[in-house]
Formats: structure tokens, sequence, C-alpha cells
């Protein structure tokens, strides 16, 4: 995807990218950041100028080329080609105050998700924020190829099996130790800001 489209995601930062900024832990000095599917590193030069330390991973070598070739460079900031489960399987325990994914969890099965799920909450340190951001079921693109799953969709647009969420579908994210304290669905977009909190 990365390598037929120089441009994907090469873009202006998110715009969820500040929501999520605003609702980091409030505490002092830097928090430590794993920011899961990076891309480019659109975001995660954002976090990083903002004072916090991100290791930043994508499971595309050819986006973390790229994320690494941009001259804009923070001390405090890592790109590393792995992969979201690998990533939070490798980390210590409470190793990290926010874990952080944009438009990543579209794309997992609820087995996956899960075992996803149970990972970043050993992670996170106590307090720590998971902050993502979901496509809803408001996008355009809902509905269009062959429904392979309720609010799951392949073919047509959908080069991958892609996931929709409705209001009642966030709750998947939420289990013992994680409290879900911002929601907010941005019809503009067509996405759910997420943001739960390690307990």
């Amino acid at each position: 995807m990365y390598a037929r489209n120089p441009d994907r995601f090469a873009g202006d930062p998110s715009h969820f990218v500040e929501w999520a900024l605003a609702r980091f832990p409030d505490r002092d000095g830097p928090r430590n950041v794993l920011e899961l599917g990076c891309g480019v590193g659109r975001d995660s030069r954002v976090i990083a100028a903002a004072g916090h330390r991100v290791l930043a991973v994508d499971h595309s070598s050819v986006a973390i080329l790229r994320a690494r070739a941009d001259p804009r460079s923070f001390s405090a900031l890592r790109f590393v080609e792995r992969d979201a489960s690998a990533a939070v399987s490798e980390a210590k325990e409470a190793s990290f105050d926010v874990v952080y994914a944009h438009g990543l969890y579209m794309g997992f099965t609820d087995g996956e998700l899960g075992r996803l799920l149970d990972g970043i909450l050993r992670i996170l340190a106590p307090g720590g924020h998971h902050l993502f951001a979901v496509r809803s079921t408001t996008d355009p693109h809902y509905g269009q190829g062959t429904e392979i799953e309720p609010d799951v969709f392949y073919g047509g647009v959908h080069e991958t099996p892609m996931r929709y969420y409705r209001r009642e579908s966030l709750a998947r994210f939420t289990r013992p130790g994680l409290v879900r304290f911002a929601e907010e669905h941005r019809p503009d977009l067509y996405l759910w800001y997420v943001g739960d909190r390690r307990s």
C-alpha cells in the first residue's frame, strides 16, 4: 500500500493527535508513549515535539524507511519496524504512560484485538491512557464489498477486511482494569475518538 501510493498518510498530522495530546495523563515531565501503526510518522513527530518520549512502530518497512528519512528528528523519537502485537508483547509491564493508535484497529479479528488489548493493559502504567481512533459506521465506504462478519467488509474499496464501529461495539475495547473517560464521535471525519484509563 505504501509502495504503490507514496502520498498515503504523508500529509499533515491527523486531527486526532491534538485531541489525544489534550487527554494525556496529567503528570509532570515527559510521558512514555507507544504509537501503534505510526505509518510515516506524521503524528509521532507532533507527540515528540510536545516533549514526550515516543516509540513509534509499524509493520510496513516502506513506511518506517520514509519515517526515518524525514529530516525532522527528535532525540526522544524512535521508529521501529514491528507488528503492533509483537511490539506490545515485547514491552515491559507498566512501561508506557500512553498507548496511541490512530486508524489501526479496523483490521483486527475479535481474537487478535482481544489479545492485543490484554497486552496493552499489561504495559500501561497505573493511570496510563489508551487513546485510539477507529472508523465509524457513518463512513461512506461502510457497506461496500461483502459483509463477512457484522460491520466487517471485504472487497470493493476494501483491500483487506475492514471493521467499522458503532457506539455499542466500542465496548469491546474496555475490560476490567480499563475505564472509559473520553468518547467522541466525529461525523465530519467518520471516526470515533476514544480514551480509556488504566485504573
